[in-house]
């Protein structure tokens, strides 16, 4: 039988790790805001937006295509 001692060890690598994947997360969460702050306040070229709304036009024609499905009373 193993006993509290014995796994001690364990425990405590498993819970630096835990720290670790913490640490890396929460750096990862900055990162990802950082970047999403920036792409917030850069200019869309005018292209990309000329395809998006041609893209948001063809949608809605296939939208169209099949009617709306209607809640059941």
């Amino acid at each position: 039988m193993t006993t509290v001692q014995e796994l001690a060890p364990q425990i405590d690598a498993l819970t630096a790790q835990v720290a670790k994947i913490g640490t890396e997360t929460r750096s990862l969460i900055t990162k990802v805001q950082d970047l999403t702050d920036a792409l917030a306040s850069t200019p869309v070229p005018a292209e990309v937006e000329a395809a998006l709304l041609a893209l948001g036009e063809q949608v809605a024609v296939v939208d169209a295509l099949v009617p709306d499905e209607v809640p059941a009373p």
